[in-house]
């Protein structure tokens, strides 16, 4: 009985290749949904939200061969909850898409002392890199694109 419960600790524990290989899936899905060398600063689109659409808007704050930055912001209809902020890093030369900041917090570690003064999760590294191949996904799927004035 011990054994199973050390194995299913072990099991739910993500190691840097699991967060390696997030990146990766990361990184293919925003250059399907985003061909960041073909756009120069910004691009907008909508999502359903209920009856309304939330307007999602991509940031590049900087772009070059190796490595760009860029921010993804996204407006929340409801008034008692915060917009969503994360700043994504993608390293072209390696395939490679990592969020670096989410909601004005950064994160370095893999792993987090639990409880810690940020009180942030033990996997909270990872679990900001899930949210974004979720949310990648989803705007594939659902994302209405916007177009802009065409005169």
């Amino acid at each position: 009985m011990i054994k199973n419960r050390y194995a299913a600790i072990n099991k739910s524990r993500k190691s840097l290749s699991d967060l390696i290989r997030l990146y990766e899936v990361n990184y293919l899905k925003l250059m399907k949904l985003l061909p960041i060398q073909k756009i120069n600063t910004e691009f907008n689109f909508l999502l359903p939200e209920g009856l309304n659409n939330a307007e999602i808007r991509i940031s590049i704050n900087k772009k070059s061969k190796h490595t760009s930055e860029l921010t993804l912001y996204k407006s929340n209809l409801l008034r008692h909850m915060d917009d969503t902020k994360m700043e994504i890093y993608i390293y072209h030369d390696a395939k490679m898409a990592e969020v670096r900041r989410f909601n004005g917090k950064s994160q370095f570690w893999l792993r987090n002392k639990y409880p810690n003064k940020n009180m942030l999760s033990k996997d909270e590294k990872f679990q900001w890199n899930i949210f974004l191949s979720e949310f990648l996904t989803h705007a594939q799927l659902h994302g209405l694109s916007v177009v802009e004035n065409l005169h």
